[in-house]
């Protein structure tokens, strides 16, 4: 079996003219699936190589970094070509010490496939096409799943006739407001559910008054640490809120049109947005988003505020 998949890595190697660490074999008139991971942020990217050794298709799928608290990052891809035979593979990135992903699909509870970790932490899994993912459970060397990545999560990617549709997985939404959770008394009610200590500013704008701590579970990852989310009300109805959860995000914050990059005492970060203004970042441990609203010189505020909470 690692002599037939070394084979077929050789192949796809040889007609992508760039390294293939892990693959899967076609047969039954399926493709070859070869995946590698590209960028930095880094991404998984992923071709379809027929037996003439055409490239059928190509993509690449989100940015995401897997890590302790959300091992495993994935992306549901269906092909339809339109002479061949359809193929849905679930392609997902592990953390370190990871041995293998166990895909779990509506109706098959117990048949759920698992699949071994291969070059650059990479697990492929084949499912029936249409087949609707519940969950990808992370496993380590005894089998024992050690994370899991609800359906929500899963960027879902369809390719047919040259084009691609699909939609993004819910992320961290390190910016938004308020979503599912509960509020606490205090801040150290707060640092016992979310298992870490809140850092807080030590400067808000005048007239702006703290509310209540707020903990929110991760949509993506419930058994990861939650967020813990903080507001201050102000003149105006302005509000500024401040949410932070361990890092890394396993979808990182990514520039793009009408944001820009700034730095957050050396971090870098992405600020968007004149009127409602959302900044998030990263410091080695701890991911923070603010977002400020119905505030004079809110993008200020926002890398004010930003910089004046504690680093690591």
């Amino acid at each position: 079996m690692a002599e037939d998949l070394e084979r077929v890595r050789r192949t796809a190697a040889g007609v992508l003219s760039h390294p293939v660490p892990h693959a899967l074999p076609g047969g039954d008139g399926r493709a070859i699936v070869a995946a590698s991971v590209v960028g930095d942020p880094p991404q998984a990217r992923v071709a379809w190589v027929g037996e003439d050794r055409s490239i059928l298709a190509r993509v690449a799928c989100p940015p995401g970094h897997p890590s302790r608290f959300r091992p495993v990052v994935a992306t549901s891809v269906t092909l339809a070509p339109p002479d061949d035979p359809a193929d849905h593979v679930v392609v997902c990135r592990v953390a370190p010490g990871i041995e293998a992903v166990r895909v779990v699909y509506a109706g098959h509870d117990d048949e759920s496939p698992v699949a071994p970790v291969g070059g650059e932490g990479l697990a492929l899994v084949r499912l029936p096409v249409g087949a609707f993912i519940l969950s990808v459970e992370a496993l380590d060397v005894t089998g024992e799943p050690v994370g899991t990545l609800v359906g929500e999560g899963i960027t879902r990617l369809n390719m047919s006739e040259g084009s691609t549709s699909g939609r993004a997985g819910l992320t961290h939404g390190m910016a938004a407001g308020l979503g599912g959770g509960h509020w606490v008394d205090d801040l150290d009610e707060a640092a016992f559910g979310a298992g870490y200590e809140p850092r807080l500013p030590s400067w808000v704008p005048q007239g702006f008054t703290r509310s209540d701590p707020r903990v929110e579970p991760d949509v993506a990852y419930p058994a990861a640490p939650p967020a813990v989310v903080v507001v201050w009300s102000g003149p105006a109805d302005g509000r500024v809120l401040l949410r932070q959860a361990p890092a890394p995000l396993a979808s990182p914050e990514l520039a793009g049109r009408g944001s820009r990059d700034v730095d957050v005492n050396g971090a870098a970060g992405v600020l968007r947005g004149t009127r409602l203004v959302t900044l998030v970042w990263e410091t080695p441990d701890r991911a923070f988003g603010v977002q400020v609203l119905r505030t004079p010189d809110a993008p200020e505020v926002a890398l004010r505020l930003a910089r004046s909470i504690p680093g690591d």
